[in-house]
């Protein structure tokens, strides 16, 4: 492991197109990585005050539908191939966190979370390789 670009500011904030996303057939996802900085800071602060209520299964529930709004605020910048009543739905922020924090009994809420995470993901390990290609590992 050659540590030579840990202090090489890699550009975030524009995102990456991601498609093949896990059960969300036909949708593609403009995010950025999930080591975009202030997603982490938002996510700390929310674990931290979750505190101990983490530590129960409410709780936890709480704190993965509250991972919605820093989800929508720094990772999801749009969307491609997302529908409502069958009618394409162009990108809304105020719609991506309303999607990204419902604690709907379809559980589609959950479903774009998790897909809007690993896409996030996807996009962080791009960025791990383009490192490791750029140190010659």
């Amino acid at each position: 492991m050659d540590i030579g670009n840990i202090s090489k500011k890699a550009d975030l904030s524009e995102g990456d197109w991601i498609g093949d996303i896990p059960d969300m057939d036909g949708i593609r996802l403009k995010v950025r990585s999930t080591n975009f900085k202030p997603f982490r800071v938002a996510t700390a602060g929310l674990a931290r005050r979750s505190g101990k209520k983490m530590g129960t299964d409410e709780g936890l529930m709480s704190f993965n539908i509250a991972t919605g709004k820093p989800l929508a605020e720094h990772i999801l910048l749009d969307w491609d191939g997302l529908t409502e009543n069958g009618k394409p739905l162009k990108f809304d922020a105020k719609k991506a966190v309303a999607i990204l924090t419902a604690d709907d009994d379809h559980g589609i809420g959950a479903k774009f979370r998790r897909a809007v995470e690993w896409a996030g993901d996807q996009v962080a390990e791009r960025i791990a390789a383009k490192a490791v290609e750029a140190a010659g590992n």
